[in-house]
């Protein structure tokens, strides 16, 4: 080789090495989680080898365990993550986020996965400011059995839906029997049609995939029948898909606003009757300082808070309490524009037997449910709007075409029936209406994540200072300061006395009495037992408490407790 040739060789090796950057090792890549890409999706055994990966990556900044097994046996998996030089995970706030409660909102868990690389992986300082001070747990998906079908199985965008609790809903003495069925063998349930000379459906003429009904005196020379889902009777009682798999809507099935069966559908037989929603329900009571939950579900693009029932104790929510909700909607519309903020009840549809309102009103944490996604049929663009379009179906099959090149939607054809001869089958596909096809998924996951982030960032943020201590009148006073938005007690919460006080100790010596000191005012008497001051109002947001204690005794450090706070300590000086 000529020496011209080598150099050129040098050259071009250093040009390359400029654009691509060094070569990564194995080690580096799997503690980026560069693998973690979200341009496809993952089945339920997918999340959990992608769970057991982050923590074998991160064995110090995370923990891996089960909250227990779903009715077929499959781990519900729940990733805690916590910088490890912080204080205990154990003494800071809680943030719970979990996903996929019903079985096809699957892009819940591609979220919660994404929120655990963005925490883990990030750079920015108010990421890793949040990891050193607050626990983050986090179960993508909660509802296994029916993801493992969804994936697996010929499904509808719909479904499957609830828990796979057998239920007998046509009442015949069997269950679970007369689901929907892939006629044509393509892995979609769609719709299904027939050609019926009194059917009231007749062939859009603007696009043959529309379907609409006959005017009042209309005629046609080809009419339709809709059948339903694609399927058969399978039971013979001449109905078809009316008893298909699962029984128990997961989220109508936690205490608090709980009602039977009769008053809502899904409800179950009793509150946390479902070994899903019963295992998710004790690990997370067994949180010591539980302090915002955060749960995905699709469709329609919300930012949901509390409450979603209506009940005497729910029907009046503190300003304060609304105030802070919508202030957090505020800030999530920032990364989440095209969401809309909403209260389920009044905005959306009443629910009783929701996870939020469960962990709202009983445990007294914020909590909110994001919708992901959009349906496609119920909105219009700008480009719609300069074409005149005023039918969103027409827009949401042009977008099909231009986007996904036409494999959102099965085209209408014939198969054949087992009973009724020759119909067709034709729709949308279960990767478009209320899923995110793959290309879009990344912003989900991405944007939602952000979401999560400052929500979290909103939980209590606590801080102890000791202002004096004067041992001839045997006081100490302590500020107590709240840096976050969040107070460490709500004031439902409070009124409902669902959260305890929060409460100061002393290591090393005992508080015989208490004041809350107020500025420009007298001091208030605090309740003290056992040696602790007890603060039944918290710690508003952006706010601060200073206490006078009387004590006895050789005090070693003052110890703040606060079920959303957390625990902090201060050593005293001697």
């Amino acid at each position: 080789m000529s020496t011209t040739s080598r150099l050129l060789g040098v050259f071009l090796a250093c040009a390359l090495a400029l654009v691509v950057g060094p070569r990564r090792s194995h080690a580096e890549d799997e503690k980026d989680l560069v693998w973690l890409r979200f341009d496809r999706y993952l089945d339920d055994e997918g999340v959990n080898r992608a769970l057991e990966r982050v923590h074998a990556a991160w064995p110090a900044w995370t923990r891996l365990e089960s909250m227990g097994s779903s009715r077929e046996g499959r781990p519900l998996l729940v990733l805690t993550v916590f910088d490890p030089g912080g204080p205990d995970p154990d003494t800071r706030p809680a943030f719970y986020v979990d996903g996929n409660t019903h079985g096809n909102e699957v892009q819940a868990s591609e979220v919660c996965l994404c929120f655990i690389k963005y925490v883990l992986t990030s750079q920015r300082e108010h990421v890793r400011r949040l990891l050193r001070r607050v626990t983050v747990h986090v179960a993508p998906c909660v509802n296994p059995d029916s993801r493992h079908r969804f994936f697996h199985t010929p499904q509808t965008p719909h479904s499957p839906r609830r828990v796979m609790r057998p239920v007998d809903d046509d009442g015949d003495g069997r269950v679970d029997e007369d689901g929907p069925d892939d006629l044509d063998g393509d892995g979609h349930i769609v719709s299904m049609r027939i050609k019926d000379p009194e059917g009231d459906s007749v062939v859009d003429e603007r696009d043959d995939r529309l379907m609409r009904r006959l005017e009042p005196g209309e005629t046609a020379a080809v009419r339709y029948r809709m059948l339903g889902p694609e399927g058969f009777d399978n039971d013979g009682d001449g109905q078809s898909c009316e008893d298909g798999e699962g029984g128990v809507d997961p989220n109508r099935n936690w205490p608090g606003s709980w009602r039977p069966e009769r008053d809502q559908d899904g409800a179950g037989p009793y509150p946390l009757s479902e070994p899903e929603t019963r295992a998710t329900a004790l690990w997370m009571l067994r949180l010591p300082h539980l302090s915002g939950v955060q749960s995905f579900h699709n469709a329609g693009r919300m930012i949901l808070r509390p409450p979603a029932a209506f009940t005497d104790r729910e029907a009046r929510m503190p300003g304060s309490d609304i105030r802070l909700y919508e202030e957090l909607q505020r800030r999530g519309l920032g990364v989440l524009p095209t969401y809309r903020a909403m209260q389920i009840r009044e905005d959306l549809y009443r629910v009783f037997g929701g996870f939020v309102d469960w962990t709202w009103f009983d445990l007294g944490v914020f909590s909110f449910t994001n919708e992901l996604w959009g349906n496609l049929e119920a909105e219009r663009g700008p480009a719609d709007e300069a074409r005149g379009e005023d039918d969103p179906r027409l827009s949401a099959l042009r977008w099909n075409d231009e986007v996904l090149g036409g494999a959102g939607f099965v085209r209408w054809h014939e198969v054949k029936h087992p009973t009724l001869g020759t119909v067709e089958v034709g729709g949308w596909t279960r990767f478009t209406t209320r899923t995110d096809p793959v290309e879009y998924l990344h912003e989900t996951c991405m944007r939602n994540a952000l979401f999560c982030v400052q929500h979290a960032e909103a939980l209590p943020d606590v801080h102890v200072e000791v202002l004096d201590r004067d041992p001839v009148r045997g006081t100490i006073d302590v500020r107590v300061r709240n840096d976050a938005l969040l107070p460490t007690i709500g004031e439902l919460p409070r009124r409902l006395g669902v959260l305890p006080p929060d409460r100061i100790r002393l290591e090393g010596g005992t508080v015989t009495a208490a004041l809350r000191l107020r500025a420009g005012r007298d001091a208030d008497v605090l309740d003290v037992r056992a040696g602790e001051a007890r603060l039944p109002e918290g710690v508003e947001g952006a706010g601060e408490v200073r206490v006078r204690l009387f004590v006895t005794g050789e005090a070693k450090a003052i110890v703040f407790t606060s079920r959303t706070g957390g625990t902090h300590r201060v050593a005293l000086q001697r």
